[in-house]
Protein backbone atom coordinates (compact mmCIF):
# COMPACT_ATOMS: atom_id res chain seq x y z
CA UNK A 1 0.00 0.00 0.00
CA UNK A 2 1.30 3.38 -0.68
CA UNK A 3 1.89 5.88 1.80
CA UNK A 4 -0.82 8.40 1.38
CA UNK A 5 -0.77 11.55 3.19
CA UNK A 6 -4.52 12.80 3.74
CA UNK A 7 -6.04 15.78 5.11
CA UNK A 8 -8.96 15.61 7.58
CA UNK A 9 -11.22 18.09 6.78
CA UNK A 10 -13.97 18.71 9.75
CA UNK A 11 -16.68 21.09 10.94
CA UNK A 12 -18.97 20.55 13.77
CA UNK A 13 -22.09 18.40 13.09
CA UNK A 14 -24.71 19.08 14.91
CA UNK A 15 -25.31 15.56 15.95
CA UNK A 16 -21.63 14.84 16.49
CA UNK A 17 -20.15 15.37 20.26
CA UNK A 18 -16.60 15.34 18.60
CA UNK A 19 -16.29 11.74 18.33
CA UNK A 20 -16.82 11.45 14.47
CA UNK A 21 -13.42 13.09 13.40
CA UNK A 22 -11.27 11.05 16.28
CA UNK A 23 -13.23 7.82 14.93
CA UNK A 24 -11.83 8.59 11.02
CA UNK A 25 -8.61 9.87 12.20
CA UNK A 26 -7.46 6.62 14.33
CA UNK A 27 -9.37 3.85 11.55
CA UNK A 28 -7.42 5.92 8.63
CA UNK A 29 -3.70 6.14 10.73
CA UNK A 30 -4.49 2.19 11.58
CA UNK A 31 -4.24 1.31 7.75
CA UNK A 32 -1.01 2.80 7.84
CA UNK A 33 -2.04 6.08 6.03
CA UNK A 34 -0.64 9.82 7.12
CA UNK A 35 -3.57 11.67 8.36
CA UNK A 36 -3.61 15.76 9.36
CA UNK A 37 -6.43 17.48 10.39
CA UNK A 38 -7.76 20.85 10.06
CA UNK A 39 -10.85 23.11 9.88
CA UNK A 40 -10.83 24.43 6.23
CA UNK A 41 -8.99 23.57 2.97
CA UNK A 42 -6.12 25.96 2.81
CA UNK A 43 -3.38 23.79 3.54
CA UNK A 44 -4.34 21.65 -0.01
CA UNK A 45 -2.63 24.30 -2.02
CA UNK A 46 0.95 23.15 -0.53
CA UNK A 47 0.93 19.97 -3.12
CA UNK A 48 1.43 18.09 0.60
CA UNK A 49 -2.01 16.10 0.20
CA UNK A 50 -2.84 13.29 -1.34
CA UNK A 51 -6.17 13.23 -0.69
CA UNK A 52 -9.11 15.48 1.35
CA UNK A 53 -11.16 14.11 3.72
CA UNK A 54 -14.31 15.93 4.25
CA UNK A 55 -16.72 15.23 7.56
CA UNK A 56 -18.85 18.53 7.80
CA UNK A 57 -22.22 19.46 7.00
CA UNK A 58 -23.18 21.25 3.41
CA UNK A 59 -24.12 24.48 4.85
CA UNK A 60 -20.55 24.45 7.11
CA UNK A 61 -18.02 24.45 4.37
CA UNK A 62 -17.64 27.89 3.31
CA UNK A 63 -17.52 28.96 -0.43
CA UNK A 64 -13.36 29.57 -0.29
CA UNK A 65 -13.06 25.92 0.65
CA UNK A 66 -15.47 24.80 -2.09
CA UNK A 67 -13.14 26.08 -4.40
CA UNK A 68 -9.89 25.02 -2.84
CA UNK A 69 -11.64 21.54 -2.74
CA UNK A 70 -12.78 21.53 -6.51
CA UNK A 71 -9.16 23.59 -7.57
CA UNK A 72 -7.34 20.56 -6.08
CA UNK A 73 -9.66 17.55 -7.30
CA UNK A 74 -9.28 19.44 -10.53
CA UNK A 75 -5.70 19.06 -10.48
CA UNK A 76 -5.54 15.23 -9.60
CA UNK A 77 -6.13 14.72 -5.79
CA UNK A 78 -8.75 12.87 -4.56
CA UNK A 79 -11.66 13.83 -2.17
CA UNK A 80 -13.71 11.51 -0.11
CA UNK A 81 -16.91 13.29 1.26
CA UNK A 82 -18.49 11.80 4.43
CA UNK A 83 -22.25 12.13 5.13
CA UNK A 84 -22.08 15.72 3.87
CA UNK A 85 -25.55 15.77 3.35
CA UNK A 86 -25.38 17.80 -0.03
CA UNK A 87 -28.62 19.46 1.34
CA UNK A 88 -30.08 22.87 0.55
CA UNK A 89 -27.96 24.43 2.91
CA UNK A 90 -24.93 24.09 0.85
CA UNK A 91 -23.73 25.66 -2.07
CA UNK A 92 -24.85 24.62 -5.88
CA UNK A 93 -20.99 24.81 -6.54
CA UNK A 94 -20.95 21.93 -3.69
CA UNK A 95 -23.37 20.14 -4.89
CA UNK A 96 -21.91 20.79 -8.09
CA UNK A 97 -18.63 19.32 -6.83
CA UNK A 98 -20.15 16.19 -5.11
CA UNK A 99 -22.34 15.69 -8.20
CA UNK A 100 -25.53 14.84 -6.04
CA UNK A 101 -27.91 16.27 -3.80
CA UNK A 102 -30.10 15.04 -0.97
CA UNK A 103 -33.40 14.11 -1.81
CA UNK A 104 -34.78 12.22 1.82
CA UNK A 105 -33.65 11.00 4.86
CA UNK A 106 -34.51 9.17 7.94
CA UNK A 107 -35.46 11.29 10.74
CA UNK A 108 -33.40 8.93 13.32
CA UNK A 109 -30.77 6.02 13.03
CA UNK A 110 -32.24 2.85 11.35
CA UNK A 111 -30.43 -0.61 11.51
CA UNK A 112 -30.56 -1.28 7.05
CA UNK A 113 -28.46 -3.35 4.87
CA UNK A 114 -25.75 -1.46 2.58
CA UNK A 115 -25.71 -4.00 -0.49
CA UNK A 116 -22.94 -3.92 -3.20
CA UNK A 117 -24.58 -3.00 -6.55
CA UNK A 118 -21.11 -2.94 -8.59
CA UNK A 119 -19.06 -6.07 -7.29
CA UNK A 120 -16.79 -4.62 -10.32
CA UNK A 121 -16.01 -1.76 -8.74
CA UNK A 122 -12.23 -2.03 -6.97
CA UNK A 123 -13.72 0.00 -3.52
CA UNK A 124 -16.22 -3.25 -3.65
CA UNK A 125 -13.95 -5.96 -4.19
CA UNK A 126 -14.96 -8.99 -2.18
CA UNK A 127 -17.45 -7.05 -0.23
CA UNK A 128 -20.26 -8.41 0.84
CA UNK A 129 -23.68 -7.03 1.99
CA UNK A 130 -23.32 -5.70 5.52
CA UNK A 131 -26.12 -4.31 8.33
CA UNK A 132 -25.61 -1.01 9.57
CA UNK A 133 -27.06 1.30 12.01
CA UNK A 134 -27.00 5.21 11.02
CA UNK A 135 -29.04 7.90 9.99
CA UNK A 136 -29.64 6.80 6.10
CA UNK A 137 -29.46 9.87 3.48
CA UNK A 138 -31.05 9.41 -0.01
CA UNK A 139 -29.24 11.24 -2.59
CA UNK A 140 -29.85 11.85 -6.30
CA UNK A 141 -27.49 12.28 -9.16
CA UNK A 142 -26.71 15.80 -10.46
CA UNK A 143 -24.03 14.58 -12.55
CA UNK A 144 -22.44 10.88 -13.71
CA UNK A 145 -21.35 8.65 -11.01
CA UNK A 146 -20.56 5.23 -10.29
CA UNK A 147 -22.55 3.74 -7.76
CA UNK A 148 -20.89 0.95 -5.72
CA UNK A 149 -23.15 0.90 -2.46
CA UNK A 150 -27.16 0.97 -2.03
CA UNK A 151 -29.73 0.62 0.46
CA UNK A 152 -33.19 0.23 -0.16
CA UNK A 153 -35.29 3.32 1.18
CA UNK A 154 -38.70 4.61 0.10
CA UNK A 155 -39.86 2.07 -2.12
CA UNK A 156 -36.39 2.16 -4.04
CA UNK A 157 -32.57 1.41 -4.24
CA UNK A 158 -31.08 4.14 -2.98
CA UNK A 159 -27.37 4.98 -3.73
CA UNK A 160 -25.29 5.41 -0.60
CA UNK A 161 -22.05 5.02 -1.96
CA UNK A 162 -20.04 6.85 -5.66
CA UNK A 163 -17.58 7.95 -7.05
CA UNK A 164 -17.38 10.21 -10.14
CA UNK A 165 -14.10 12.12 -11.76
CA UNK A 166 -13.75 15.94 -11.59
CA UNK A 167 -11.29 16.80 -13.91
CA UNK A 168 -7.86 15.05 -13.14
CA UNK A 169 -8.98 13.75 -9.53
CA UNK A 170 -11.33 11.57 -8.14
CA UNK A 171 -14.25 12.14 -5.58
CA UNK A 172 -15.55 9.56 -3.38
CA UNK A 173 -18.86 10.09 -1.34
CA UNK A 174 -20.85 7.80 1.15
CA UNK A 175 -23.65 8.57 2.58
CA UNK A 176 -23.35 6.74 5.75
CA UNK A 177 -20.90 8.26 8.81
CA UNK A 178 -23.27 10.03 11.14
CA UNK A 179 -23.38 7.78 14.06
CA UNK A 180 -20.66 6.62 16.44
CA UNK A 181 -21.51 2.91 15.70
CA UNK A 182 -21.90 3.29 11.97
CA UNK A 183 -18.09 4.35 12.38
CA UNK A 184 -17.35 1.82 14.07
CA UNK A 185 -19.02 -0.59 12.08
CA UNK A 186 -15.92 -2.80 10.46
CA UNK A 187 -17.20 -3.47 7.30
CA UNK A 188 -18.25 0.69 6.98
CA UNK A 189 -14.21 1.15 8.20
CA UNK A 190 -13.02 -1.07 5.49
CA UNK A 191 -15.09 1.18 2.87
CA UNK A 192 -13.82 4.19 4.10
CA UNK A 193 -10.20 3.27 4.29
CA UNK A 194 -10.63 1.69 0.62
CA UNK A 195 -12.31 4.88 -0.40
CA UNK A 196 -9.18 7.04 0.78
CA UNK A 197 -6.65 4.94 -1.34
CA UNK A 198 -9.18 5.11 -4.19
CA UNK A 199 -9.57 8.95 -4.20
CA UNK A 200 -5.65 9.15 -3.84
CA UNK A 201 -4.89 7.04 -7.18
CA UNK A 202 -4.55 3.83 -6.35
CA UNK A 203 -6.44 1.33 -9.01
CA UNK A 204 -6.09 -2.48 -7.75
CA UNK A 205 -8.39 -3.36 -10.43
CA UNK A 206 -6.75 -5.84 -12.28
CA UNK A 207 -4.25 -6.84 -9.66
CA UNK A 208 -4.24 -10.69 -8.68
CA UNK A 209 -2.10 -13.30 -6.86
CA UNK A 210 -1.46 -16.80 -9.14
CA UNK A 211 -1.98 -19.76 -6.96
CA UNK A 212 -1.01 -23.70 -7.21
CA UNK A 213 -2.68 -26.06 -5.16
CA UNK A 214 -0.02 -28.59 -3.92
CA UNK A 215 -2.29 -31.85 -3.73
CA UNK A 216 -5.47 -32.58 -5.22
CA UNK A 217 -6.33 -35.86 -3.68
CA UNK A 218 -9.85 -37.45 -3.57
CA UNK A 219 -10.85 -36.70 0.00
CA UNK A 220 -13.92 -34.47 0.07
CA UNK A 221 -12.72 -32.29 -3.46
CA UNK A 222 -10.24 -30.27 -1.58
CA UNK A 223 -8.18 -29.54 -4.06
CA UNK A 224 -11.02 -28.16 -6.18
CA UNK A 225 -12.76 -26.58 -3.16
CA UNK A 226 -9.48 -24.12 -2.13
CA UNK A 227 -9.41 -23.30 -6.32
CA UNK A 228 -13.15 -22.63 -6.76
CA UNK A 229 -12.56 -20.61 -3.98
CA UNK A 230 -9.92 -18.38 -4.49
CA UNK A 231 -10.80 -17.88 -8.37
CA UNK A 232 -14.23 -16.46 -6.47
CA UNK A 233 -12.12 -14.20 -4.80
CA UNK A 234 -10.05 -12.58 -7.97
CA UNK A 235 -7.10 -14.62 -7.63
CA UNK A 236 -5.88 -17.21 -10.34
CA UNK A 237 -5.25 -20.39 -10.25
CA UNK A 238 -3.02 -21.61 -12.91
CA UNK A 239 -1.36 -25.03 -11.44
CA UNK A 240 -1.84 -28.20 -9.65
CA UNK A 241 0.71 -30.31 -8.13
CA UNK A 242 0.10 -33.57 -7.22
CA UNK A 243 1.98 -37.06 -7.20
CA UNK A 244 -0.24 -39.11 -8.78
CA UNK A 245 -0.50 -38.26 -12.72
CA UNK A 246 -4.01 -39.45 -12.34
CA UNK A 247 -5.05 -36.61 -9.96
CA UNK A 248 -3.27 -33.82 -12.13
CA UNK A 249 -4.94 -35.02 -15.31
CA UNK A 250 -8.40 -34.87 -13.35
CA UNK A 251 -6.88 -31.25 -12.57
CA UNK A 252 -7.06 -29.91 -16.08
CA UNK A 253 -10.09 -31.93 -16.99
CA UNK A 254 -12.04 -30.11 -13.98
CA UNK A 255 -10.38 -26.75 -13.78
CA UNK A 256 -9.55 -26.18 -17.70
CA UNK A 257 -6.70 -26.98 -19.94
CA UNK A 258 -4.54 -24.13 -19.31
CA UNK A 259 -3.96 -25.30 -16.00
CA UNK A 260 -0.25 -26.21 -15.20
CA UNK A 261 0.10 -29.89 -13.77
CA UNK A 262 3.32 -31.34 -12.08
CA UNK A 263 4.07 -34.36 -10.26
CA UNK A 264 6.57 -32.81 -7.20
CA UNK A 265 6.75 -29.58 -5.38
CA UNK A 266 10.47 -29.76 -6.52
CA UNK A 267 9.06 -29.62 -9.95
CA UNK A 268 6.49 -26.82 -9.23
CA UNK A 269 8.72 -24.34 -7.17
CA UNK A 270 11.25 -24.85 -10.15
CA UNK A 271 9.10 -23.95 -13.12
CA UNK A 272 5.77 -22.21 -12.44
CA UNK A 273 5.38 -18.60 -11.24
CA UNK A 274 2.76 -18.81 -9.03
CA UNK A 275 2.64 -16.67 -6.08
CA UNK A 276 0.79 -18.14 -3.40
CA UNK A 277 0.67 -22.20 -2.68
CA UNK A 278 -1.87 -24.17 -1.15
CA UNK A 279 -1.09 -27.42 0.51
CA UNK A 280 -3.81 -30.04 0.41
CA UNK A 281 -1.69 -32.75 1.62
CA UNK A 282 -1.92 -35.68 5.05
CA UNK A 283 -1.00 -33.29 8.04
CA UNK A 284 2.69 -34.58 8.69
CA UNK A 285 3.66 -33.27 5.41
CA UNK A 286 2.40 -29.41 5.62
CA UNK A 287 5.42 -28.42 7.81
CA UNK A 288 8.20 -29.34 5.49
CA UNK A 289 5.96 -28.27 2.12
CA UNK A 290 4.88 -24.99 3.70
CA UNK A 291 8.83 -24.49 4.34
CA UNK A 292 10.36 -25.30 1.26
CA UNK A 293 7.20 -23.04 -0.25
CA UNK A 294 8.14 -19.99 1.82
CA UNK A 295 11.98 -20.47 1.23
CA UNK A 296 10.87 -20.36 -2.73
CA UNK A 297 9.61 -16.97 -2.08
CA UNK A 298 6.33 -18.07 -2.30
CA UNK A 299 2.93 -17.54 -0.10
CA UNK A 300 1.38 -20.52 1.85
CA UNK A 301 -2.06 -21.26 2.61
CA UNK A 302 -2.07 -24.37 4.78
CA UNK A 303 -4.74 -27.45 5.47
CA UNK A 304 -5.74 -27.49 8.88
CA UNK A 305 -4.08 -28.59 11.08
CA UNK A 306 -1.24 -26.11 10.38
CA UNK A 307 1.07 -28.28 11.49
CA UNK A 308 2.08 -31.63 13.74
CA UNK A 309 4.17 -29.69 16.62
CA UNK A 310 4.58 -26.67 18.36
CA UNK A 311 8.36 -26.56 16.68
CA UNK A 312 7.39 -26.74 13.10
CA UNK A 313 4.47 -24.92 13.58
CA UNK A 314 7.41 -21.92 14.79
CA UNK A 315 9.23 -23.11 12.15
CA UNK A 316 6.69 -22.20 9.45
CA UNK A 317 6.24 -18.84 11.15
CA UNK A 318 9.47 -17.89 11.18
CA UNK A 319 10.06 -18.71 7.39
CA UNK A 320 7.48 -16.49 6.69
CA UNK A 321 8.84 -13.91 8.18
CA UNK A 322 11.87 -14.51 7.22
CA UNK A 323 10.83 -14.55 3.56
CA UNK A 324 8.48 -11.45 4.10
CA UNK A 325 5.66 -13.99 2.69
CA UNK A 326 2.16 -14.72 4.36
CA UNK A 327 1.38 -17.88 5.91
CA UNK A 328 -1.99 -19.18 6.88
CA UNK A 329 -4.22 -21.89 7.89
CA UNK A 330 -7.76 -22.99 5.76
CA UNK A 331 -9.86 -22.51 9.19
CA UNK A 332 -12.20 -22.34 6.97
CA UNK A 333 -15.04 -23.45 9.59
CA UNK A 334 -14.85 -20.37 12.08
CA UNK A 335 -17.29 -19.29 8.86
CA UNK A 336 -19.73 -22.13 9.17
CA UNK A 337 -23.64 -21.02 9.81
CA UNK A 338 -23.49 -22.30 13.13
CA UNK A 339 -20.25 -20.91 14.60
CA UNK A 340 -20.95 -17.72 13.44
CA UNK A 341 -24.40 -17.41 15.46
CA UNK A 342 -22.65 -18.66 18.47
CA UNK A 343 -19.77 -15.76 17.86
CA UNK A 344 -22.43 -13.01 17.23
CA UNK A 345 -24.14 -14.21 20.40
CA UNK A 346 -21.14 -14.03 22.36
CA UNK A 347 -19.68 -10.72 20.70
CA UNK A 348 -22.86 -8.96 21.64
CA UNK A 349 -22.07 -9.76 25.00
CA UNK A 350 -26.18 -11.25 25.00
CA UNK A 351 -25.25 -14.17 27.53
CA UNK A 352 -22.41 -11.73 29.20
CA UNK A 353 -18.85 -12.86 30.49
CA UNK A 354 -18.42 -16.48 29.08
CA UNK A 355 -16.69 -18.58 31.56
CA UNK A 356 -17.10 -21.81 30.64
CA UNK A 357 -17.26 -23.93 27.39
CA UNK A 358 -17.18 -27.65 27.07
CA UNK A 359 -17.60 -29.35 23.13
CA UNK A 360 -17.70 -32.70 22.16
CA UNK A 361 -17.43 -34.40 18.65
CA UNK A 362 -17.48 -38.38 18.27
CA UNK A 363 -19.66 -41.37 18.36
CA UNK A 364 -19.25 -45.24 18.66
CA UNK A 365 -17.47 -46.58 15.83
CA UNK A 366 -14.62 -48.07 14.44
CA UNK A 367 -12.31 -46.06 12.69
CA UNK A 368 -11.82 -46.52 8.70
CA UNK A 369 -8.51 -48.94 8.44
CA UNK A 370 -8.53 -47.77 4.65
CA UNK A 371 -7.42 -43.91 5.63
CA UNK A 372 -4.45 -42.24 6.32
CA UNK A 373 -6.12 -40.18 8.34
CA UNK A 374 -6.72 -42.95 11.10
CA UNK A 375 -3.17 -43.58 11.90
CA UNK A 376 -1.10 -41.35 13.76
CA UNK A 377 1.74 -41.10 12.13
CA UNK A 378 0.75 -39.29 8.89
CA UNK A 379 -2.58 -37.53 10.87
CA UNK A 380 -0.71 -36.23 13.89
CA UNK A 381 -3.47 -38.42 15.86
CA UNK A 382 -7.44 -38.54 16.35
CA UNK A 383 -7.35 -34.95 17.77
CA UNK A 384 -5.89 -33.45 15.00
CA UNK A 385 -8.82 -33.64 12.75
CA UNK A 386 -12.03 -31.94 14.28
CA UNK A 387 -10.52 -31.64 17.02
CA UNK A 388 -8.49 -28.57 15.01
CA UNK A 389 -11.59 -26.94 14.42
CA UNK A 390 -13.04 -27.01 17.96
CA UNK A 391 -9.73 -25.49 19.35
CA UNK A 392 -10.27 -23.00 16.68
CA UNK A 393 -13.45 -22.45 17.77
CA UNK A 394 -13.20 -22.20 21.32
CA UNK A 395 -10.21 -20.04 21.10
CA UNK A 396 -12.13 -17.40 19.02
CA UNK A 397 -14.89 -17.51 21.71
CA UNK A 398 -12.66 -17.18 24.74
CA UNK A 399 -9.71 -15.08 23.48
CA UNK A 400 -7.51 -14.61 26.49
CA UNK A 401 -3.88 -16.08 27.92
CA UNK A 402 -4.04 -19.96 28.05
CA UNK A 403 -2.73 -20.72 31.36
CA UNK A 404 -2.30 -24.76 30.77
CA UNK A 405 -3.19 -27.33 29.14
CA UNK A 406 -4.25 -30.92 30.75
CA UNK A 407 -5.08 -33.84 28.66
CA UNK A 408 -6.70 -37.39 28.82
CA UNK A 409 -5.94 -39.79 25.68
CA UNK A 410 -7.33 -43.37 25.72
CA UNK A 411 -6.12 -46.16 23.32
CA UNK A 412 -8.48 -49.46 24.24
CA UNK A 413 -10.67 -50.68 21.66
CA UNK A 414 -9.97 -50.44 18.06
CA UNK A 415 -5.97 -51.45 17.67
CA UNK A 416 -6.40 -51.96 14.16
CA UNK A 417 -5.87 -48.54 13.51
CA UNK A 418 -2.89 -46.25 15.77
CA UNK A 419 -5.13 -43.08 16.44
CA UNK A 420 -6.72 -42.55 19.85
CA UNK A 421 -10.17 -44.26 20.60
CA UNK A 422 -10.98 -41.20 22.86
CA UNK A 423 -9.25 -37.52 23.60
CA UNK A 424 -10.26 -35.32 26.74
CA UNK A 425 -8.94 -31.85 27.20
CA UNK A 426 -8.99 -29.16 29.74
CA UNK A 427 -8.03 -25.56 28.78
CA UNK A 428 -7.67 -23.14 31.24
CA UNK A 429 -7.64 -19.29 30.72
CA UNK A 430 -6.86 -16.15 32.19
CA UNK A 431 -9.76 -15.16 34.79
CA UNK A 432 -10.11 -18.75 35.92
CA UNK A 433 -12.18 -19.49 32.27
CA UNK A 434 -12.28 -23.19 31.22
CA UNK A 435 -12.67 -25.40 28.32
CA UNK A 436 -13.27 -28.62 28.20
CA UNK A 437 -13.08 -30.60 24.75
CA UNK A 438 -13.66 -34.18 24.34
CA UNK A 439 -13.40 -36.17 20.84
CA UNK A 440 -14.28 -40.11 20.85
CA UNK A 441 -15.02 -43.39 18.51
CA UNK A 442 -15.76 -44.99 21.97
CA UNK A 443 -18.80 -42.74 22.81
CA UNK A 444 -21.95 -45.20 23.63
CA UNK A 445 -23.36 -42.65 24.80
CA UNK A 446 -23.32 -38.76 22.85
CA UNK A 447 -23.85 -34.88 24.75
CA UNK A 448 -24.45 -31.90 23.90
CA UNK A 449 -21.85 -30.71 20.57
CA UNK A 450 -21.28 -27.07 22.41
CA UNK A 451 -22.37 -25.89 26.03
CA UNK A 452 -21.65 -22.23 26.85
CA UNK A 453 -22.04 -20.65 29.96
CA UNK A 454 -21.88 -16.86 30.66
CA UNK A 455 -22.37 -14.71 33.66
CA UNK A 456 -25.68 -13.71 32.11
CA UNK A 457 -27.36 -16.87 29.78
CA UNK A 458 -25.75 -19.70 27.98
CA UNK A 459 -26.14 -21.53 24.81
CA UNK A 460 -26.66 -25.09 23.74
CA UNK A 461 -26.22 -26.74 20.79
CA UNK A 462 -27.03 -30.29 19.81
CA UNK A 463 -25.44 -32.33 16.89
CA UNK A 464 -28.15 -32.50 14.05
CA UNK A 465 -30.18 -29.68 15.12
CA UNK A 466 -30.83 -26.24 12.63
CA UNK A 467 -31.23 -23.76 15.52
CA UNK A 468 -29.18 -22.87 19.11
CA UNK A 469 -30.83 -23.14 22.28
CA UNK A 470 -30.13 -19.66 23.91
CA UNK A 471 -30.45 -18.78 27.22
CA UNK A 472 -30.56 -15.34 28.55
CA UNK A 473 -32.17 -12.59 31.97
CA UNK A 474 -34.49 -9.50 31.26
CA UNK A 475 -34.81 -7.99 35.07
CA UNK A 476 -34.30 -11.67 36.88
CA UNK A 477 -36.54 -13.49 34.29
CA UNK A 478 -35.52 -16.67 32.49
CA UNK A 479 -35.91 -16.29 28.94
CA UNK A 480 -35.56 -19.39 26.97
CA UNK A 481 -35.14 -18.89 22.75
CA UNK A 482 -33.74 -20.63 20.02
CA UNK A 483 -31.54 -19.25 17.59
CA UNK A 484 -31.81 -19.73 13.84
CA UNK A 485 -27.79 -20.58 12.30
CA UNK A 486 -26.78 -18.02 9.84
CA UNK A 487 -25.20 -18.68 6.56
CA UNK A 488 -22.11 -20.50 5.82
CA UNK A 489 -19.61 -18.81 4.12
CA UNK A 490 -17.09 -20.41 3.58
CA UNK A 491 -15.64 -18.29 0.48
CA UNK A 492 -14.79 -15.38 2.98
CA UNK A 493 -11.43 -16.95 3.62
CA UNK A 494 -10.08 -16.55 0.53
CA UNK A 495 -11.37 -13.27 0.36
CA UNK A 496 -9.69 -12.03 3.65
CA UNK A 497 -6.82 -13.76 2.23
CA UNK A 498 -6.94 -11.75 -1.45
CA UNK A 499 -7.70 -8.34 0.92
CA UNK A 500 -4.42 -9.00 2.44
CA UNK A 501 -2.06 -9.81 -0.24
CA UNK A 502 -3.78 -6.97 -2.69
CA UNK A 503 -4.90 -4.28 -0.40
CA UNK A 504 -2.69 -5.27 2.51
CA UNK A 505 -5.96 -5.46 4.97
CA UNK A 506 -5.83 -7.65 8.15
CA UNK A 507 -5.45 -11.20 8.00
CA UNK A 508 -8.08 -12.77 9.75
CA UNK A 509 -6.36 -16.65 10.52
CA UNK A 510 -2.87 -15.38 11.59
CA UNK A 511 -0.18 -18.26 11.92
CA UNK A 512 0.17 -17.37 15.36
CA UNK A 513 -3.60 -17.96 16.12
CA UNK A 514 -3.26 -21.31 14.39
CA UNK A 515 -0.02 -22.31 16.31
CA UNK A 516 -2.08 -21.67 19.40
CA UNK A 517 -4.59 -24.38 18.14
CA UNK A 518 -1.41 -27.07 17.59
CA UNK A 519 -0.41 -25.75 21.14
CA UNK A 520 -3.48 -27.36 22.47
CA UNK A 521 -3.74 -30.45 20.62
CA UNK A 522 -0.05 -31.14 21.37
CA UNK A 523 0.31 -30.13 25.01
CA UNK A 524 -3.11 -31.99 25.66
CA UNK A 525 -1.42 -35.35 24.41
CA UNK A 526 1.64 -34.65 26.36
CA UNK A 527 0.24 -34.00 29.30
CA UNK A 528 -1.68 -37.35 29.23
CA UNK A 529 1.45 -39.13 28.38
CA UNK A 530 2.60 -37.25 32.05
CA UNK A 531 -0.14 -38.09 33.64
CA UNK A 532 -2.38 -35.35 33.48
CA UNK A 533 0.09 -32.75 34.29
CA UNK A 534 -1.13 -29.37 33.47
CA UNK A 535 1.36 -27.95 30.69
CA UNK A 536 2.32 -24.02 29.47
CA UNK A 537 2.69 -22.82 26.24
CA UNK A 538 6.69 -22.91 25.41
CA UNK A 539 6.14 -19.21 23.57
CA UNK A 540 4.67 -15.81 24.07
CA UNK A 541 0.31 -15.29 23.64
Amino acid sequence: MKNHHALLITAPHHHDSGAGPKSIAAVLKSSGLRVASAADASSLAGGKFDVAVLYAPSDSVPEDDVQRLADFVRAGGGLVAIHCGNGSGGSETFRRLLGSRLVSHSSAPIDFALSVSDPDHPIAHRLETFRIRDQLHAIEPTSDFRTFLTAWWDGRSQAMAYTKTEGAGRIVCLANGHEPEALCNKSFQRVLIRSVRFAAGEDWSNKTVKVAAIGYGVSFSMGRLHLDSCRRARLTPIAVCDSDPNRTGAARAELGAHIETYNSAQELLAHSDCELCVIVTPHNTHAPLALQCLDAGRHVVCEKPFTITIDEATAVIDAAQRNNKMATVFHNRRWDGDFRAIRHIVQSSQIGDVFSIECFFGNYEEPRTDWWRSYKIASGGAFYDWGAHFVDWVLQLMPHPIESVTGAFHKRKWHQVSNEDHCQALVRFEGGRTAYLEQSSLAAIGKARFRILGTEGGIEQWHGMDALKLITFDRGARLEGRQPYLPDDWDAFYRNVADHLLLGEELAVTPQSARNVIAVLSLAEQSSRQGGAPLYLPFEQ
